[in-house]
């Protein structure tokens, strides 16, 4: 990239998803600043967000999870002790994993000491490409699944009570809930 920019033409390094996510971009950013080159960074949409888009589903539901992790787990990065799987899963939140499907047995051993099995996994292959696969199966099948369908890189599970049917709701078109918009009358 500096080479070319140099040779006074343009360069574009696209990502896929959010570069702000795993993506190595702090690296790149490093070089080029340190070449006093200037650069742009523009967001794009992570996995996790286009795939509740493509489940339809909303990954905080009152009563039942208000929070999203975003997570990997320990593979040739490690992460943090403090940012263990096992750990982050005991807060049953819709839970993010990213990077792991080579991981997929430990993963889902870490993931059962806090959810139950049952809980709904969204195995998410290639969201938003030409070959995308979404499955939900139960966290106890996550592994079995994974094999199945031969999936090794680019995907994201998502560990979530949210994706079962519910009929919890927000408070915020209630009639009785009263707000800036919409005073008590």
């Amino acid at each position: 990239m500096i080479d070319i920019v140099r040779n006074n033409q343009s360069v574009v390094r696209l990502h896929s998803g959010d570069p702000s996510l795993y993506s190595a971009i702090h690296e790149q950013m490093q070089l080029l600043a340190q070449a006093e080159i200037p650069f742009e960074v523009i967001p794009g949409i992570s996995a996790f967000q286009a795939a509740a888009a493509k489940l339809n589903v909303e990954l905080t539901v009152p009563g039942l999870v208000q929070t999203i992790i975003l997570t990997r787990i320990s593979g040739r990065t490690q992460v943090p002790p403090k940012e263990e799987l096992a750990s982050l899963a005991a807060h049953q939140a819709s839970l993010c994993l990213y990077l792991s499907a080579r991981h997929v047995e430990d993963s889902q051993t870490k993931l059962l000491e806090h959810y139950p099995p049952e809980t709904p996994v969204a195995i998410c292959f290639r969201v938003g490409w030409h070959d995308e696969k979404i499955f939900v199966v139960p966290l106890n099948q996550i592994a079995d699944y994974t094999h199945k369908e031969k999936l090794i890189r680019t995907t994201l599970y998502i560990i979530s009570p949210a994706l079962a049917e519910t009929t919890a709701r927000s408070r915020l078109y209630h009639p009785e809930h009263s707000h800036l918009f919409r005073p008590k009358g």
